[in-house]
């Protein structure tokens, strides 16, 4: 039988942290970071498929969190999940290494079918 998927789950407040945990759980493997630095250690000792960042994050935000992210593993999907609206910096400097932004409040069935399609993404 094939390993799940792994896909780290990077948001500091508790309850949105552990809700996706929640979401997700049955079709991946999920690991959590409650930061940044967390974030980029774990991505450093483990095999992660996806990851999904929130941006505003304590210590590196989540912006400098996907630069340092491509500089390590430039195929790795990243999706933004925040509750804030995209801005300019979104489309000029970093949407390329995007694989997705999705707004709190979002529908389950639309995040679920997201990281399905960045697994997809991965796969030859």
């Amino acid at each position: 039988m094939p390993q799940q998927p792994t896909v780290l789950v990077v948001e500091d407040e508790l309850g949105p942290r552990e809700s996706l945990r929640a979401v997700l759980q049955s079709d991946y493997q999920v690991l959590l970071a409650s930061d940044g630095a967390q974030a980029l250690q774990i991505i450093a000792q483990v095999r992660v498929d996806v990851v999904l960042l929130d941006l505003r994050l304590p210590g590196l935000s989540g912006w400098q969190v996907v630069e340092q992210l491509q500089a390590l593993q430039r195929a790795l999907p990243v999706i933004v999940v925040t509750s804030y609206e995209p801005d300019a910096r979104v489309d000029q400097e970093l949407g390329a290494h995007l694989f997705a932004y999705i707004v709190k409040p979002f529908h389950v069935s639309h995040l679920r079918e997201t990281v399905k399609r960045a697994v997809a993404h991965l796969l030859p």
